[in-house]
């Protein structure tokens, strides 16, 4: 098993100052996997167990309407993915989360997360406030994805994550941004011509 990187404990600290015996027990509590592109993480059905901390790579997590895939969250570096009311609540997962380059990720199960809420209250502390930040961006996103025309979703996104603009396939941040394939391919051509002048 490879040793976790400090990128999960800078993240953690955002949240919560661990002591040396709490990062000590994280330390324990942590694993580090390494994959392949199109590795399914979790699939429909399946009881969610983990929540990923994505060191490199990418992950999206997408379900089914009909035969169509539709993406609702691409995560990057220092981010987390999860089928997150799957792993808080024991239903099943009603999406599948999966790579989409090679990544390494680190990840705890719902197993571990009990024994650090068990270990300290800094740790319920921790998991509260990743999970209110979690709801947040949710909603917020969820929201702004509601009220916003398709060219305001699309400059918004571009002007947060423009690397995911060469790494992500077209199809995929269409649906992300649940704007049309043919009007996504006219914004990337408008905002790569604005890039060049």
């Amino acid at each position: 098993m490879k040793l976790m990187g400090t990128n999960v404990f800078a993240y953690i600290n955002r949240f919560v100052e661990l002591t040396d015996a709490e990062r000590k027990v994280l330390r324990q509590q942590i694993q580090i996997m390494t994959c392949v592109p199109k590795q399914v993480l979790t699939n429909i059905g399946e009881l969610e167990q983990h929540t990923y901390f994505i060191e490199k790579g990418l992950v999206r997590k997408y379900f089914y309407r009909g035969q169509e895939e539709i993406t609702v969250q691409i995560s990057k570096e220092g981010q987390l993915i999860s089928s997150s009311v799957s792993f808080l609540s024991g239903v099943p997962s009603d999406f599948v989360i999966e790579t989409m380059e090679p990544c390494t990720l680190a990840f705890i199960t719902k197993s571990g997360m009990e024994t650090l809420y068990e270990y300290s209250v800094n740790f319920e502390k921790m998991g509260r406030l990743i999970i209110l930040d979690w709801m947040l961006f949710k909603e917020k996103t969820d929201t702004f994805r509601m009220i916003s025309s398709p060219k305001e979703r699309f400059s918004r996104f571009m002007s947060e994550n423009p690397d995911l603009l060469s790494r992500v396939p077209q199809k995929y941040l269409a649906s992300l941004l649940d704007v049309k394939p043919e009007t996504f391919s006219r914004y990337k051509k408008q905002y790569i011509q604005k890039g060049e002048e």
